[in-house]
């Protein structure tokens, strides 16, 4: 199986330039995890959840700001991970599964011919698969 056989191919993305309170709002309205950061069709890094955490949370906060890095002095640029480790579509699905397992991360941008952005492919994406297989 390839990758282009599970990806989720509507890629939610996100510029460099928006501020994090803007990515958590944006995450948080859709229910998903990851942000693809692209510029004038570049990809530049993914931004996640779990890059707004606070690296040493404290078991009592007063709101989410103070959870997550939700000021306006944080942008985008400054929390992501990049450079960013991308899979092209035609690549084995237990490529992307391995590569996500040994970097211990929970998506994978997906490229195209092109190196353009695919899709994406998300550990949900991956049980899918398995699932599918059955």
């Amino acid at each position: 199986m390839k990758v282009r056989d599970c990806i989720t191919p509507s890629v939610v993305t996100i510029g460099p330039e928006a501020s994090a309170k803007q990515a958590f709002g944006l995450m948080k309205s859709l229910g998903i995890r990851h942000l693809v950061v692209v510029k004038e069709g570049v990809i530049l890094g993914i931004v996640t959840d779990r890059d707004l955490r606070r690296p040493k949370v404290s078991d009592v906060f007063k709101s989410w700001d103070e959870l997550y890095r939700l000021s306006d002095e944080f942008q985008v640029e400054d929390i992501m991970t990049s450079p960013v480790l991308t899979i092209d579509a035609s690549a084995d699905v237990r490529e992307a599964a391995r590569i996500m397992v040994e970097r211990r991360i929970g998506a994978l941008p997906v490229t195209d011919a092109h190196r353009g952005l695919a899709g994406i492919i998300t550990e949900i994406d991956l049980l899918k698969a398995l699932i599918s297989l059955a």
